[in-house]
């Protein structure tokens, strides 16, 4: 008889990638995820790092959902002022134009003046 080969390394692991996916989009950390599902942090990292990816992915594309309608729907102000200066690039405080030069000297135009341009 032929005697078999010991196999080497850990058991080949087949993990849900739906429940890793869900737990990603909860921005749970690779080694929480890894705990839930009963592997090693690097098992995730090599095999199944897409479905991180994509859980992350849902994750943050729900929470922007939610603040947007929390913003246009609830009318939400705090919301509403976070995403004008996040997403439109509006400030509450005044933009320095860099003029620090003097400004012009302007004469005030008679009404009898014949030489004033019309405005």
């Amino acid at each position: 008889m032929e005697q078999e080969k010991a196999k080497l390394g850990r058991p080949f692991m087949v993990l849900d990638t739906e429940q890793i996916e869900k737990l990603a989009s909860l921005h749970c950390s690779t080694r929480d995820i890894a705990f839930v599902m009963g592997c090693h942090e690097q098992t995730l990292t090599n095999n199944y790092q897409a479905n991180i990816d994509i859980g992350r992915a849902n994750g943050r594309t729900r929470l922007r959902l939610a603040m947007f309608n929390n913003a246009t729907q609830k009318y939400n102000a705090a919301v509403q002022i976070f995403l004008a200066k996040n997403l439109l690039g509006m400030s509450d405080v005044p933009r320095d134009e860099g003029d620090d030069g003097v400004l012009p000297w302007i004469t005030p135009v008679k009404e009898n003046d014949n030489n004033a341009e019309d405005i």
